[in-house]
């Protein structure tokens, strides 16, 4: 190759590598931050958490298990601007003369993993400004509004602890896990329930569902199981282990074999479990078992589910049996309608079968954790690695969404628990095919709750049933979600999981081809300079051994 090649190939990968690296800090620059680093931690702020002895939240008792429900942590709310309240040494606190509760979106969120950022249990006005906000704790999961109480919820949360706090699980770490409930408006938060368990991350429990005011149901990664725990006494009073009904040659390894990370408690007393790394939902009938007919999913068929989180039951009187899940690994939001193999009609009965009824995905949308059905349609979203809440129309617009960092759960206060005022797609289907203007009079059914921000977003029209909705489906991001089908998902998710808070898929995408650009350009020298490495090599094992 001539001098004036040579001098256009330079400047070929010359440019490649300005390109990826351009475009990795303009992703650095124009990162919106964490609510975490916008409001600083408590501690940081020269305060300390209400109630915080050394770390935060209630101390474990000597059994291993919170003290009961009963203990609260109260802070004494003050005056601040927009429209919230806080104390010096207190939360962001929601003033409910400002706030109905149908304007707030309750997020819980996880942290990061290689920074060590802070998670935080955030409320959001229609605004996008914060009306809540806690950061008590290392990480928040599940998030469930309190049924009759305005303003207040309950979340799971947890913390690591290490030394003689981990004495009574026989470990030098261990993680505290507790359920407790909060009034948004006061700050006052009530411990229902808390445990140990001795290990850190396959240690943290994800959900707790309550089953009345005594009872909750756990589901408990690290024993494999889902419980039901009598809070006043916290005793244990069934439990029901993986180990009864799946192999020990499928899912995880072994101390995060199933993870099951969710449980739901239905109207007619079973419980809808995911089982994770099955990548399986399962009906379980307590005292009996698994229904098998039941289940949704196959051992190794990423084309139903791909380790899977927060999948809610819609039930038949709202157009189900019907399944809102968020297919994780897939980069996915689904629905599953429960129907008759042979005539497609909705059914309960034992030989039913699941059939994909909606689906969403954009460009953006990396390792999802969870999909709430509201009550106008709409389908209430967490885009974890893509780090933002958003609120997505039947047709598959975005109508509202909001940048936080690794969020986990969402719910959207005055609506329900989870997906409880929701209509399964083919009930909405249904509707606006016969309803002009979107208007029902079906519990809500396309009244919005969230107006969106520009009134051309959205419209009546529903996609054919099964159909994943891409709504940004334009060359860039077609080009985006076909390499993301390319890559291997646990690979990449577990990149972003470790990475800094700002990295997205584009960033690990721009960074590989520099690295690959990096290899070409280096290859392409050695070859230029006629260095044979590996002959070099030979040669100078040949001269040792000569000598």
């Amino acid at each position: 190759m001539d001098g004036p090649s040579k001098r256009l190939a330079r400047a070929l990968f010359a440019a490649v590598l300005v390109l990826a690296a351009g475009a990795v800090a303009s992703s650095y620059a124009t990162a919106e931050p964490n609510v975490a680093r916008t409001h600083g931690s408590l501690a940081d702020a020269g305060g300390s958490a209400p109630g915080a002895t050394g770390v935060a939240g209630p101390e474990a008792s000597p059994t291993g298990v919170s003290a009961g429900p009963g203990d609260s942590r109260l802070t004494d709310p003050g005056g601040s601007p927009d429209g919230a309240a806080s104390d010096a040494d207190g939360p962001v606190l929601v003033d409910p003369a400002e706030h109905d509760q149908l304007d707030l979106t309750v997020v819980g969120t996880q942290g990061f993993y290689a920074s060590d950022e802070q998670a935080e249990l955030v409320a959001f006005d229609r605004s996008g400004d914060v009306a809540y906000y806690e950061d008590d704790y290392r990480v928040y999961f599940d998030v469930d509004p309190v049924e009759g109480r305005p303003y207040t919820v309950e979340y799971l949360a947890a913390e690591h602890r290490d030394g003689e706090a981990c004495a009574t699980v026989s470990t030098d770490r261990c993680t505290y896990n507790v359920f407790e409930r909060v009034n948004l408006t006061t700050g006052e938060t009530e411990t229902v329930y808390g445990e140990l368990t001795p290990k850190i991350y396959s240690g943290r429990w994800h959900d707790v569902d309550r089953i009345n005011d005594t009872h909750v149901a756990v589901a408990d990664i690290l024993r494999d199981s889902v419980r039901v725990v009598n809070v006043t006494t916290d005793e244990t009073v069934y439990e029901w282990n993986a180990s009864s009904y799946f192999p020990d040659d499928v899912g995880g390894a072994a101390g995060d074999w199933t993870h099951i990370n969710d449980v739901e408690v239905l109207a007619d007393g079973r419980f809808m479990v995911s089982v994770r790394n099955m990548d399986r939902v399962v009906f379980l009938e307590p005292g009996e078992g698994v229904d098998a007919n039941w289940t949704l999913g196959e051992e190794d068929n990423y084309d139903i589910l791909y380790e899977q989180h927060n999948p809610d039951y819609i039930p038949p009187e709202r157009g189900g049996p019907a399944i809102t899940v968020a297919d994780s690994e897939n980069s996915r939001l689904l629905e599953y309608q429960r129907v008759d193999p042979e005539t497609g009609e909705a059914t309960t009965a034992a030989d039913g079968e699941w059939r994909r009824s909606w689906g969403w995905r954009d460009s953006r949308l990396q390792w999802p954790r969870d999909a709430d059905r509201l009550p106008n349609g709409n389908t209430l979203i967490v885009d974890t690695h893509g780090d933002r809440i958003a609120e997505i129309s039947p047709d598959g617009s975005v109508n509202w969404s909001h940048t936080v960092g690794m969020p986990y759960d969402v719910e959207r206060l005055g609506t329900g628990d989870e997906s409880a005022g929701g209509h399964s797609m083919r009930s909405i289907r249904d509707e606006r095919g016969t309803t002009a203007g979107g208007s029902s009079s079906r519990s809500g059914v396309g009244v919005p709750l969230f107006q969106p921000a520009n009134p051309d977003v959205g419209s009546d029209t529903v996609p054919p049933a099964g159909q994943i909705v891409h709504p940004d489906r334009g060359p860039a991001e077609t080009v985006w979600v076909a390499l993301k089908e390319l890559t291997p998902s646990l690979l990449v998710n577990g990149a972003l999981y470790a990475a800094p808070s700002w990295v997205r898929f584009t960033d690990l995408a721009f960074g590989g081809l520099a690295v690959l650009t990096v290899l070409a350009w280096t290859g392409t020298e050695l070859y230029w300079s006629r260095y044979a490495p590996l002959a070099s090599l030979r040669n100078g094992l040949r001269r040792a051994r000569g000598s």
